[in-house]
């Protein structure tokens, strides 16, 4: 083990078999050699604890946590208090990295003295990795502003809100006491990133896809996001608003907000049964608790636009009919076409 660790890989395990031996071989070869790896055995009732310690016989630099099943929120911050290294970052046991990756970030942040910085991805998929276009190829540093309002649209694919692809100075984490809320089991990269942006007020950009982001082992975590949606959708929406306000930064960023609720509910409207009655008492429930989303002025135009006309072709005599049952304008208030 090197004497002076540069940075701590957390990595949180749970029945990840099928991708570990990937993930683990990308962080072990990356290039930048003074790191520690520590991996947290998430409860797995499969083959990953072997498969972890089969890798600890053979790179030193690997410490193993072996708890109960508690979540990945857990997980993390327990891989955040035993982390020795300057900075640390999150890779998700089903992902992998570029080999440079780690070397690429920590210079960056030692370049430009910020705290956090991120790099792009690669949009991994069952099929292949499909080609994201990403709008820059220049090197440049995020305000907290811009950053929170990429996070709540997304434009440009480039993936503000995934805790992954990043790397965090360790004291500064400490500083604030920035943690994962283990409370929450939907969207909790969002509300840790939304605190840690406001703390940094910045975030160094590395244009470059370093990081396999792996979409065909989320479907199963996707699907288990969706049992009581609307529920973990209130509980997100009241504690970014938390946040947001006691950073004294809503107001420059509520319009970028309401996007991000009104893509809420069109996530919602697409679970909804095909009834008119459901899909009726979904906009009308949403509407009565997040009426500021009336007000929205949509930034992110294609995407929403895909997302909603993907959602009329499927129900399309049924969305109106509940539209028009509720007497809502839609072209001013659900899609200004």
């Amino acid at each position: 083990m090197a004497s002076k660790i540069l940075v701590s890989v957390i990595v949180p395990v749970y029945n990840a078999e099928k991708y570990l031996n990937k993930c683990l071989m990308s962080i072990c070869q990356q290039t930048l050699k003074d790191i520690e790896i520590i991996a947290i055995n998430d409860g797995s009732q499969d083959q990953s604890l072997s498969i972890l310690q089969n890798f600890a016989q053979i790179d030193a630099r690997i410490t193993i946590l072996n708890i109960e099943n508690s979540g990945v929120s857990n997980a993390r911050n327990l891989g955040i208090e035993h982390a020795k290294g300057q900075y640390v970052t999150f890779v998700d046991a089903d992902d992998w990295l570029e080999l440079t990756m780690l070397e690429e970030l920590f210079q960056a942040c030692r370049l430009t003295g910020s705290n956090i910085a991120k790099c792009d991805l690669f949009w991994q998929e069952a099929d292949g990795s499909r080609q994201l276009h990403y709008p820059s190829d220049a090197y440049c540093t995020y305000s907290a502003i811009d950053c929170l309002s990429e996070l709540f649209t997304e434009i440009g694919e480039k993936h503000f809100g995934f805790a992954t692809c990043k790397l965090y100075e360790k004291s500064f984490l400490n500083l604030h006491r920035l943690r994962f809320d283990v409370s929450m089991s939907f969207a909790e990269d969002t509300v840790f990133l939304t605190r840690a942006v406001i703390k940094n007020q910045s975030i160094c950009y590395v244009p470059r896809q370093l990081y396999y982001y792996n979409v065909t082992n989320q479907s199963s975590l996707t699907t288990r996001a969706m049992i009581n949606l609307r529920h973990n959708y209130d509980l997100l929406y009241k504690k970014l608003l938390k946040e947001l306000q006691n950073g004294n930064v809503y107001e420059e960023v509520r319009n970028s907000f309401l996007n991000y609720q009104f893509e809420g509910l069109l996530i919602i409207l697409h679970h909804c049964p095909a009834k008119p009655l459901a899909i009726k008492v979904a906009i009308q429930s949403f509407l009565e608790a997040y009426p500021d989303i009336l007000k929205v002025k949509l930034i992110n135009r294609n995407r929403k636009q895909f997302v909603f006309l993907k959602l009329i072709k499927m129900n399309w005599l049924t969305l109106c009919s509940a539209l028009i049952y509720m007497n809502v304008k839609k072209p001013k208030v659900i899609w200004p076409l």
